[in-house]
């Protein structure tokens, strides 16, 4: 990018249902070369940026309504190189997900500090500037823009009382970390694919203890819904949770272990239990499980590494007249023959598929 060149002259699209956000965005932006247009609905806002194409689109969440979320996915095929800002005064975890996901390129809290605005919409106009130049959405910027970003980062750490090598030395310990997790997996990503991933992963986290108020004291729900997002307690999470609430990472290891509820080890989106009960031993589970394990490619205990199923073996699981029975999420089966079985995990990738 040109040093030379000004910041891009670009409008700015306010969607304000409730008019109270406005005059915060004129006072944020007072000074900056962009126009700000104001539309008093998403409808009219949905017109606004067919017609004007704006650099910026800010949409003020006044309510949970569907129709501005709705007007939100719908941005990106009427305007694509507008680039959307969501705020909202009552903010929860799912808003600011759901909003990212739907291709909000920020989420910010009212009441938004205006520094924090006016740096959220300058990014968001470079980034829409350099989309309407004929770069891809997934290009991201040049050496001297990283390099003035790195300059901010610095500047953070040191105001946290943070050394420049201390700082290096964690993220170097993330970048680590986010190769190991990939390889844990037996998956093969490039550099930069693990960092994303691990970078989205580490925000997941923030997000469930966000809820919590970051409190130590909800560090076992914390866990739960950890494993409930992530079927398992991966170790870069469980160190991200033992910095963010200073609780020490033999602590969490010690309650990790001790509930029954919680996985250190990856699991499948899918569960199968093959039992090896009395009953079902004797009427052939041992035969069961050697076809289930070479259908899948993988033993009992382990997980494919697609994390779509993982295969176990349990005492007993009370169906002693179906014997041998196999219980796949929630649903038993007796005795099933291979090419049963693989119509049934034919099914569920299919369902998957769907998703």
């Amino acid at each position: 990018m040109d040093a030379n060149k000004s910041a891009p002259q670009l409008n700015v699209l306010v969607i304000d249902a409730g008019g109270s956000f406005v005059e915060e965005c004129r006072k944020a932006l007072e000074g900056e070369k962009c126009e700000i247009v104001v539309a008093g609905s998403c409808k009219e806002g949905l017109l606004s940026a067919e017609t004007d194409q704006p650099g910026v689109v800010i949409l003020d969440l006044e309510t949970n309504d569907i129709s501005e979320f709705k007007m939100l996915g719908n941005l990106g095929e009427i305007a694509p190189d507008s680039v959307p800002i969501v705020v909202s005064r009552n903010a929860t975890v799912n808003v600011a997900v759901d909003s990212m996901k739907l291709g909000a390129f920020d989420f910010l809290v009212r009441p938004v500090n205006p520094k924090k605005l006016l740096e959220s919409v300058r990014q968001a106009l470079n980034y829409s500037a350099m989309q309407r130049e004929g770069q891809s959405s997934e290009q991201r910027a040049d050496k001297h823009d990283l390099l003035l970003e790195g300059l901010d980062v610095f500047g953070e750490a040191y105001s946290i009382g943070l050394e420049k090598r201390e700082f290096l030395d964690e993220l170097g310990r993330l970048e680590s970390a986010a190769q190991s997790h990939a390889e844990s997996l037996g998956q093969v990503k490039t550099k930069e694919e693990a960092i994303a991933e691990i970078h989205n992963d580490l925000l997941d986290a923030d997000a469930i203890m966000w809820k919590y108020d970051f409190q130590k004291n909800a560090l076992i729900q914390i866990l739960l819904d950890v494993q409930e997002q992530f079927r398992w307690l991966p170790r870069h999470i469980l160190n991200w949770i033992s910095g963010r609430l200073n609780i020490p990472l033999s602590d969490i290891y010690v309650i990790a272990n001790f509930y029954e509820a919680f996985s250190l080890e990856p699991r499948g989106r899918h569960s199968i239990q093959v039992c090896t009960g009395t009953a079902c031993h004797v009427r052939g589970a041992s035969e069961l499980l050697m076809k289930i394990s070479a259908t899948l490619g993988i033993e009992a205990g382990q997980t494919d590494s697609s994390q779509e199923f993982t295969l176990e073996t349990v005492n007993c699981i009370g169906c002693c007249a179906l014997a041998p029975v196999v219980q796949i999420d929630s649903q038993y089966y007796r005795n099933p023959s291979k090419e049963q079985f693989e119509k049934i995990i034919k099914s569920l990738k299919d369902e998957e598929a769907l998703v």
